[in-house]
């Protein structure tokens, strides 16, 4: 790696395509909304207003014969009902993601993140089955029969036959398939001519409205909402869909109303609760966001108590415990972004309580308690998902990253393996695998390969990239990534040739960038990466003049890239001329003095010229520019942590610490984390993190030194000394070695070229076997 020392990690190419911005807290934008908060037939029957059928007409006079829902014809019993219902639940569609119309209002599609999904094809399986369940619907109700009463007749009781007619049906049906299918004109056509037959259908007037939403026509949209809203004014979707009108227009206080009135008029339509919910914590009012999430936990616990065995009430109550699990969700994360991690605990537990095995809610606290390092209860919440959906690539990668940081490279590798089995089912050619799932394996190889080159495993990071080209060929983001394995395994001229071939790739698609996009890296720095790395990798593999020449070029048009810099000081040190980059560097920094990146690889230069006070000072300026700089941190931690006195030790504890959460998976942080602990005379955590840097950088003789002498510290005299001898076989050179275990050390990467510290640490672990072993 660019300006490798034991202090001294560059923020390389490998962290380089996980940046990005986190989205500040407010409004989650209706893309972000689960599909049963944006539809109101999700999941398993269509959602009923307590005085109303599905299409708006009083049921209270028809109760007795048919229960409340959509009216069919004459002679369909309730349990046949039932059936039917919960057919036609999944041709709202589970919609996800979202589009901008025309007059910038965020608005539903069928895309979005999924998360943990385990089956590899559910989504096309849930449309299959949803058209297939319309289309019998809406077959059966096609004709209406002869005998049908007209819905103005009056029965022998005096009170109206208001059952909506086959045709409005047949046209309800035929909108919802055209919705599914995103042909919004053909959807709002067809709930035009049913409204023909039921004029005074607020659901009507409401899904028509949020097809117009789809198409960007608001004023419209608004209009059947209004209708809706004349014809009962406590139809909660007309409430919710008018509330998130007026979210997107920045109208707080108006979509509150909205949203109030929602759960005021139907307490058991769980949608509104959210959605308030949400609105409330985008304006900071987080005591009326927990009490909305306790009145929606009181309405499920008495839905729950019920529900018996009455299908509707069942399905009623499941929908309620999916709500509240993701309210108390919202407010979770919400606590965890402002730091209250008591609150943040409280909320994932009620959560947890209402819906235990909800995949979101399982998700969302996972990743709290990764972020918080709470591994151990991180993998437990991960393997709950995995029990769900064993093949969801998500979670697969989501364990691996966990067993990573924690220092288990050989979990990594068996995850990597089911992702490679994952892939071998969904190869191109295979006509019936979607692309949303080639695109989630290949991104789950993807992010287990990227740490697994950082934990110096590169063969098994390009067995990953393999499969995922396998699904993407000729991808320039994997290519890319594979090449640097290439590099990695001590092939620099194939890996060179394998970056030209990606800039050659990137220079013939400049109008169309790489589709889909893996890690978020935008193609202008791709290409700039895919040039340094070649340029770096002919270096390697002798050609260092050529190096040194591109390198510079770079350099003249990027001086203030971090990475560019870095790549010119390795290009002249490799020739001999780190000093000569040095001057180069200052230059820069004079010329640019606000660059952090600049001070970084200039501070990098003067430890290489064994000017560590110059360098222990520049470093401290790249923290003042930028704080979370974890190879700052590191260095000066590292730096204090060899001085040993006790204010350099508890400053180092506290810079050091912060370098582990930004790179909790990089080994020669966990190294000098752990060489402080150590210092400060913790020496059972010492050897705990310490052992976990030898395995994320196993052959690190450094790493293996400081392990000795924490198993030293904790009374493992036999431990310590194998160690200290595996650290010496490393650093004894190869022509003079007994035999080497080849089987061990075939998975690591070999060092690109001897480390110019080597013969002090080998003096000193030499040191250290005979004070043990005299």
């Amino acid at each position: 790696m660019v300006g490798e020392d034991r202090r001294v990690r560059s923020q390389g190419v490998l962290q380089g395509g996980e940046r990005g911005a986190r989205g500040s807290q407010g409004v989650v934008p209706i893309e972000d909304r689960d599909a049963h908060q944006r539809n109101p037939h999700h999941r398993r029957c269509v959602r009923r207003h307590p005085g109303r059928g599905v299409l708006g007409i009083d049921a209270e006079s028809v109760r007795g014969r048919q229960g409340p829902g959509i009216r069919g014809p004459v002679g369909i019993g309730r349990r046949r009902r039932r059936r039917h219902d919960r057919a036609g639940a999944g041709c709202g569609g589970t919609e996800e993601g979202a589009r901008r119309g025309p007059d910038g209002l965020e608005t539903v599609s069928r895309r979005g993140a999924r998360a943990a999904r385990g089956d590899r094809r559910p989504g096309r399986m849930i449309r299959r089955s949803a058209a297939i369940a319309l289309v019998a619907l809406a077959c059966a109700h096609a004709h209406p029969r002869s005998d049908e009463a007209h819905p103005d007749e009056v029965d022998a009781d005096g009170v109206g036959d208001k059952r909506v007619s086959a045709r409005a049906y047949h046209h309800y049906l035929d909108a919802l398939l055209a919705k599914n299918a995103d042909d919004f004109a053909t959807a709002a056509d067809e709930l035009r001519e049913a409204l023909l037959y039921d004029a005074e259908s607020p659901h009507l007037h409401t899904v028509l409205a949020e097809v117009l939403v789809k198409q960007g026509r608001i004023a419209d949209a608004e209009d059947e909402l209004k209708t809706a809203l004349a014809l009962d004014s406590k139809y909660g979707p007309a409430h919710v869909l008018s509330g998130r009108i007026a979210v997107s227009r920045g109208q707080t206080m108006q979509a509150r109303d909205h949203f109030q009135a929602a759960v005021e008029g139907q307490p058991d339509d769980p949608d509104a609760y959210r959605e308030l919910a949400r609105l409330l914590l985008s304006i900071g009012d987080v005591p009326a966001a927990q009490r909305v999430a306790e009145r929606l936990g009181d309405r499920l616990q008495a839905a729950q108590k019920l529900s018996s065995d009455d299908a509707d009430e069942l399905v009623a109550a499941d929908r309620l415990r999916d709500q509240a699990a993701a309210v108390w969700v919202e407010l979770g994360r919400f606590q965890a972004h402002h730091g209250d991690d008591a609150a943040a605990e409280s909320a994932f537990a009620h959560a947890r309580s209402a819906s235990p095995s909800d995949p979101d809610a399982l998700m969302a606290e996972a990743a709290y308690l990764e972020a918080k390092r709470k591994y151990a209860d991180a993998r437990d919440r991960y393997l709950r998902l995995l029990a769900q959906r064993p093949e969801s690539p998500e979670v697969i990668a989501a364990l691996a990253r966990v067993a990573l940081v924690e220092g288990d490279v050989e979990a990594v590798i068996a995850h990597a393996r089911k992702l490679l089995g994952l892939a071998a089912s969904l190869e191109p050619s295979d006509t019936s695998a979607s692309d949303d799932d080639r695109r989630d394996v290949a991104a789950a190889l993807l992010r287990v390969a990227v740490p697994l080159l950082g934990a110096h495993r590169s063969a098994d990071a390009q067995l990953a990239l393999d499969g995922a080209l396998r699904l993407y060929p000729s991808h320039p983001e994997l290519s890319f990534y594979r090449a640097l394995a290439l590099v990695q395994r001590g092939r620099p001229r194939e890996g060179a040739l394998a970056f030209e071939a990606v800039e050659r790739w990137l220079k013939a698609h400049e109008d169309e960038p790489p589709s889909p996009a893996f890690l978020g890296v935008e193609p202008a720095a791709l290409s700039l990466d895919v040039r340094l790395q070649a340029a770096l990798a002919r270096g390697k593999a002798g050609e260092i003049q050529e190096s040194i020449r591109r390198v510079r070029a770079l350099f003249s048009e990027r001086p203030a890239d971090e990475g560019v810099s870095l790549a010119l000081l390795e290009s002249f040190d490799r020739a001999g001329k780190a000093a000569e980059a040095e001057h180069i560097l200052a230059a820069a920094v004079r010329a640019n003095p606000g660059s952090d990146g600049l001070l970084y690889a200039l501070a990098n230069a003067q430890d290489r010229s064994a000017a560590r006070g110059k360098a222990l000072s520049t470093m401290r300026k790249v923290l003042a520019i930028q704080p979370q700089h974890a190879g700052a941190l590191n260095y000066i931690g590292y730096s204090l942590t060899e001085r040993g006195g006790a204010a350099d030790l508890r400053e180092a504890e506290g810079l050091l610490a912060r370098a582990i959460e930004l790179r909790p998976d990089d080994g020669a942080i966990a190294d000098s984390y752990g060489f402080c602990l150590l210092k400060l005379g913790r020496a059972v955590e010492a050897l705990a993190e310490l052992r976990r840097a030898d395995r994320l950088s196993p052959s690190d003789p450094v790493i293996l030194s400081h392990l000795g002498d924490a198993l030293v510290a904790t009374g493992g005299k036999t431990a310590a000394l194998a160690a200290f001898r595996r650290a010496l076989g490393l650093l004894i050179p190869a022509s003079t070695r007994r035999t080497p275990n080849r089987a061990a050390q075939a998975r690591v990467d070999p060092p690109d070229r001897p480390d110019r510290n080597d013969a002090k640490v080998r003096v000193e672990i030499e040191r250290k076997l005979r004070a043990l072993a005299p």
